[in-house]
C-alpha cells in the first residue's frame, strides 16, 4: 500500500523553536515528531512512504536518509508549504496508487494506524478519516482521490474544520502542536503515557525515572513525579527534578538547579542554583509556557547552547608565551620561598613531578592526531601558589594555556567516553581558569569535570580576560596562601 506523509508545516506558531529546524524534526520525548509516524507506518507493516516536505527540506532529508534506520524506505518531494494537499498530490511525479494511505507526520498521535487500517478496509466509501477521541487525527484511507474531500489534511484549514466525509472513531489522542504550550504539554503527556502506543526511549531506573544511554542521573534527583531524560546527559546529585519533566539528550544540568513541570531541549546546560518551572529551555531560550513569554538569557552561567563550542577560541598561543615569561620574571622571589619551604618540609624530595595531558599535538602510534604528554613539575608544600609554579614552564613551553581547564593526565582523559565528558577536551588546559579559581581541590572529579564542560562551550577572549582578572584577586587571598 503506498503511503503519503505530509511534512510541510512553515512552523510559525511555534517560534522560535523553529528558527532552525522544521517541525517533523522537534524532539518531543527523546525521538523526532515523525519518527513516531514512522514507528506506526512500520507496526503496520506499511514499508514503503514518500515525504512532501517543504521548509528545512534538506534537513529532513539528510535526517532520514532512506529510511533503513526504522526499516522503511523513503521518498521524498517538495512543496511549496502548507498548501492545498490535492495541489501536492497532483504534482506528484508518480499518483499513488490506491488504495492508500494519506497523513500528517507533523503532528503526534496515538499509534493506531493498524487499527484504523483493519476498521477502514471494511468500508466501501472511496475515504475514510480517522478521528482518535473525537479528534481529527489528520489520517485518512483513501480508494479514489478524485472523489476524496482532503481538506482535513490541510494544516491551514483543518485546525477548524473537522471531517464530514465517512470516519471512523477510534480510542487514542492526537497532539497538534499548534503552539508553545501545546508542544510542552505533548512533551509531558508523551512521556507520561496519555498518549497511547508511543515507543519513548531509555529504561527505567528507579520509580518514576526514566533515562537513556550514558546518562550520569540519580535517583534522589526526582523528588516527585515523573521524569524522562534523554541519553549523555550529566544531573549533579543535588538537582532537583518535580512534576513532569523531559530533558533531551546531551543536557547538563548543575548543581542545586531546580525543575518542576519543564522541557529541556537536547545541548542545554542549566547553571547552578537556578529555578525553572512550566517552562521549554533551549539552550539559552526560555519560553514560559503559563504566561507566554520567551526571554533569551545573555549570562551563560544560567543558561547556554552547548552546541555553540569552537576549539580556535581563548587566548592565543604567542600572547600565552609571553604571558608565562612575565609570569616567571615577576614570580622568581617566590621561587626562592618555595625552594626553602619544600627543604625544610620534605628535605628528602623537595620536588615531584607528574605526566599530564597538554596542548600540543602529535601523531600517536596510528597516524592519529592526540593531545601529548609534559612533565609537571609541583613543589612539595600545601601552599597553592608556591606549589603550582613549575607550571609556569609548561605555559612557556606551550603544552599549557595561561587560562584553560584543569590539566589531567592521560590516564584521566582516556576515561572521558560520554558527549558531556568530551566537551571538556574542546578548550585547552590551563594554568589557571574556573576549575582552578572555584573548585576545591578535594571535590569529586565529576564536579571538576562539569566546570570545565562548561568553560569548554563558552570560553573566549573576554571570558579569559576575565578568569585572568579573577586570577590577580585571588592571588592576595588566603586560599591561594593556604589551601
Amino acid at each position: 500500500m503506498d503511503v503519503i506523509i505530509f511534512a510541510d508545516r512553515k512552523g510559525q506558531e511555534l517560534l522560535p523553536l523553529t528558527e532552525a529546524v522544521c517541525v517533523p524534526l522537534l524532539p518531543v520525548a527523546g525521538k523526532m515528531v515523525i519518527e513516531y509516524t514512522l514507528e506506526a507506518l512500520v507496526d503496520a507493516d506499511l514499508r514503503k512512504a514518500h515525504i512532501i516536505l517543504s521548509p528545512y527540506a534538506e534537513q529532513v532529508k539528510k535526517t532520514l536518509g532512506n529510511g533503513d534506520r526504522w526499516g522503511i524506505q523513503i521518498t521524498y518531494s517538495t512543496s511549496r508549504g502548507e498548501e492545498s494537499p490535492i495541489q501536492a498530490l497532483m504534482q506528484l511525479q508518480q499518483t499513488p496508487v490506491p488504495p492508500f494511505l494519506i497523513l500528517r507526520g507533523d503532528i503526534i498521535r496515538s499509534g493506531q494506524v493498524n487499527a484504523f487500517l483493519q476498521q477502514a478496509q471494511t468500508q466501501s466509501a472511496p475515504c475514510v478519516h480517522a478521528l482518535f477521541g473525537d479528534e481529527n487525527a489528520y489520517m485518512l484511507f483513501c480508494r479514489d482521490l478524485l472523489h476524496t474531500e482532503l481538506d482535513s489534511l490541510n494544516w491551514v484549514t483543518s485546525i477548524q474544520k473537522h471531517p464530514t466525509n465517512f470516519t471512523i472513531n477510534l480510542i487514542g489522542s492526537v497532539a497538534k502542536l499548534d503552539s508553545l504550550a501545546a508542544f510542552h504539554q505533548a512533551n509531558l503527556d508523551a512521556a507520561v503515557g496519555r498518549i497511547a502506543m508511543l515507543l519513548v526511549p531509555g529504561r527505567q531506573t528507579s520509580i518514576g525515572l526514566t533515562q537513556g544511554r550514558n546518562t550520569q542521573a540519580y535517583p534522589q534527583n526526582l523528588k516527585q513525579g515523573i521524569a524522562l531524560i534523554g541519553s549523555n546527559c550529566h544531573l549533579h546529585p543535588s538537582v532537583e527534578l518535580s512534576g513532569e519533566v523531559v530533558i533531551g539528550d546531551n543536557v547538563i544540568i548543575d548543581r542545586l538547579a531546580t525543575i518542576e513541570s519543564c522541557v529541556i531541549l537536547p545541548h542545554t546546560y542549566i547553571g547552578e542554583l537556578v529555578e525553572l518551572r512550566n517552562a521549554i529551555v533551549r539552550g539559552n531560550d526560555l519560553i514560559r509556557v503559563d504566561n507566554g513569554s520567551i526571554l533569551k538569557i545573555s549570562d551563560a552561567f544560567l543558561l547556554a547552547d552547548l552546541k555553540t563550542t569552537t576549539f580556535n577560541k581563548g587566548l592565543r598561543s604567542i600572547f600565552n608565551r609571553v604571558a608565562g615569561l612575565t609570569l616567571l620574571l615577576l614570580s622568581l622571589p617566590l621561587w626562592v620561598f618555595a625552594l626553602v619551604f619544600s627543604l625544610l618540609k620534605n628535605p628528602a624530595e623537595p620536588y615531584c613531578s607528574r605526566r599530564l595531558r597538554g596542548n600540543k599535538i602529535e601523531p600517536n602510534a596510528f597516524g592519529m592526531p592526540e593531545r601529548t604528554e609534559f612533565t609537571a613539575g609541583e613543589w612539595q608544600i600545601s601552599t597553592p601558589v608556591l606549589r603550582y609554579l613549575p607550571r609556569i614552564l609548561a605555559v612557556i613551553s606551550g603544552d599549557l594555556t595561561l587560562i584553560g581547564t584543569l590539566p589531567v593526565s592521560i590516564e584521566t582523559a582516556a576515561l572521558r567516553t560520554t558527549e558531556w565528558e568530551n566537551l571538556a577536551d574542546q578548550a585547552p588546559a590551563g594554568l589557571l581558569g574556573p576549575t582552578q579559581l572555584h573548585i576545591p581541590i578535594d571535590a569529586s572529579e565529576d564536579e571538576k569535570l562539569m566546570s570545565d564542560s562548561f568553560y569548554a562551550a563558552h570560553f573566549n577572549l573576554r571570558q579569559d580576560l576575565r578568569y585572568l582578572l579573577q586570577s590577580l584577586q585571588a592571588l592576595v587571598s588566603r586560599k591561594a596562601w593556604f589551601g
